[in-house]
């Protein structure tokens, strides 16, 4: 069946984050798997050097410049934190993707000590719920968010669940040979300045690592308080900073480090979980939200809150090669579980089904 998809994308034009590269992966996995189906893209993104005031309106601009674009079989937003704009789009039947909904569960106090959200936000995200009460499916990146979505907003519970690949281009190196050696003592972390990637935690547990152990933080750049902590523990000369690598310079990452550190408060999905195991690398990760279903029984999880536990599995896995061996072994074959193929067939289902219904 040849289906117009309409993808409506908010990322930051020409900059990194996660709904570029969610945009990036479905539109891959699409041409490779269901060439049958044609996606349209419109995006809404701005560049991030614009001012606040500016990219304000253009998130309430959205939805009418969604309005007048084109009229596909099925409409597709990719973030859920967005997905305001399906009110405007009543052509065709809306799938919306839901990632996650932090902020909600922010708000909700869902995370002792987060940040307060703001009054805007809370209206958005109330703009939100009703969205996808209205929308033909809400897809979901892990049954952890689905299960948020039922509870806090009344979204039926068997909403599609479709995990996320490995971006193509980080996958392909994943399957290079490799000429880099491990280095024992490297430990690695990858993740932004969100309160909830908790980067202050990381830090904490890798204090309590062996001393010769050295941390790589990939990411932006650390926030003033961050670099505190990393003072206050007197880790200046252990702990380096590296800003928003290469694909090819993060591969490097994954096939050099031991260990990946990951107390996250929080993750809808959680993909350098996923690309750690995609490179056979180890790791210790929370034991919230999504991180239980991505990382399985290939590797430790923990509460991200019991710093002496995470830190006493995490050195365990540094200082004993069989534990090493046996745990990326584990996280080589969990990581295939969750295929381009996978995930395209997934997404081309939904998109079918919508479809199909709309024309009943």
């Amino acid at each position: 069946m040849t289906l117009r998809i309409g993808l409506i994308c908010s990322a930051p034009v020409n900059a990194p984050g996660s709904m570029a590269a969610y945009r990036d992966v479905l539109i891959a996995a699409m041409e490779r798997f269901a060439p049958e189906l044609k996606l349209e893209i419109l995006s809404l993104g701005l560049s991030p050097s614009e001012s606040h005031s500016r990219q304000r309106w253009h998130t309430l601009t959205m939805p009418l410049a969604a309005r007048k674009a084109t009229t596909p079989d099925v409409w597709h937003v990719l973030d859920g934190s967005r997905a305001y704009i399906a009110f405007a789009l009543r052509s065709a039947p809306v799938v919306i993707t839901a990632h996650d909904i932090i902020p909600w569960l922010q708000a909700k106090g869902r995370f002792p000590g987060a940040p307060p959200t703001g009054l805007a936000a809370r209206w958005l995200w109330r703009g939100n719920a009703r969205a996808m009460h209205r929308a033909a499916r809400v897809v979901c990146d892990s049954r952890s968010t689905a299960d948020d979505l039922a509870r806090y907003f009344g979204v039926p519970s068997d909403a599609p669940v479709v995990g996320l690949p490995v971006r193509p281009t980080l996958a392909a190196l994943a399957r290079l040979p490799s000429t880099v050696e491990r280095e024992r003592d490297l430990v690695l972390h990858v993740g932004n300045n969100s309160f909830y990637k908790w980067r202050e935690q990381v830090l904490q547990v890798f204090a309590r690592l062996p001393p010769q152990c050295r941390l790589v933080m990939i990411g932006p750049p650390p926030t003033a308080s961050l670099r505190a902590v990393v003072a206050g523990l007197a880790l200046d000369q252990r702990v380096s900073f590296i800003d928003e690598p290469s694909d090819d310079a993060l591969a490097t990452y994954y096939r050099r480090a031991q260990l990946l550190l990951f107390p996250s408060r929080y993750e809808g999905f959680g993909w350098p979980v996923l690309e750690a195991m995609t490179f056979g690398l180890p790791l210790v990760a929370s034991n919230r939200g999504s991180l239980p279903e991505v990382v399985g029984d290939a590797c430790p999880i923990t509460d991200p809150n019991d710093v002496q536990r995470f830190a006493a599995q995490a050195t365990e896995l540094l200082t004993n090669d069989v534990i090493w061996r046996a745990a990326s072994a584990q996280a080589l074959a969990q990581a295939k579980r969750f295929s381009m193929s996978e995930f395209a067939n997934s997404m081309a289902n939904v998109y079918r089904s919508v479809a199909m219904e709309a024309k009943r």
